[in-house]
């Protein structure tokens, strides 16, 4: 991906398939640096950009302060296991008296321009999806072996969906989403669902 490519504006136009990752309680931006700090070493990632011109430039010097009631957002690329180069917003989301939220969206007009995209974006319709996920997966269980969170949903415009206290057995039958123990022993599910590292469990 080039700087024309990942500049164009046509190219973040739409929704977004994202990663979103609740952590709670909330106000604690030491977790959320170890977050972004757990990102920004993955080895598939490349980024934490201030701006889209900023491109294969020097990324952004953490920790950082983060600033309450707004959204924080940064940009950076994902290499799929397919060769495919991705651009994605990163957002930092803090809002008062919820949850804080790490987000990292695909843009779908770029997916478009790389896959066989069919609309509705289900994975029967779009089994290059599968490469999608896979690496979002990865990215979620290396950020919570650095900076545990309570809650990961992957998805179209997954941001927002639900949240830990929210989240029911249902969901975890309708989404993609990846549970720490505390959330899949509540729900009584931790022998259902795949086993990753440090006890979490992605339902698909």
């Amino acid at each position: 991906m080039n700087f024309s490519e990942f500049t164009n504006p046509e190219h973040w136009f739409g929704g977004f398939y994202e990663l979103s990752i609740e952590f709670h309680p909330v106000g604690d931006n030491k977790r959320l640096n170890q977050a972004l700090i757990a990102l920004q070493n993955f080895k598939f990632f490349n980024g934490l950009w201030k701006e889209r011109q900023d491109f294969q430039l020097n990324s952004i010097t953490l920790p950082i302060n983060i600033d309450d009631e707004r959204v924080n957002p940064f940009y950076g690329t994902l290499i799929l296991s397919d060769g495919n180069t991705l651009p994605c917003l990163i957002s930092v989301i803090k809002i008062e008296g919820e949850s804080d939220w790490l987000d990292i969206s695909i843009p779908q007009a770029t997916l478009e321009q790389f896959y066989p995209y069919k609309y509705p974006l289900t994975k029967e319709l779009n089994t290059w999806l599968a490469k999608v996920d896979e690496i979002l997966i990865r990215i979620a269980e290396t950020i919570y072996n650095h900076s545990p969170f309570e809650l990961a949903m992957i998805g179209e415009e997954i941001s927002g969906y639900t949240n830990q206290e929210e989240f029911t057995l249902v969901d975890s039958g309708r989404i993609t989403c990846i549970l720490p123990i505390r959330l899949h022993k509540c729900l009584g599910i931790q022998e259902k669902g795949e086993e990753l590292s440090k006890q979490l469990r992605l339902f698909r």
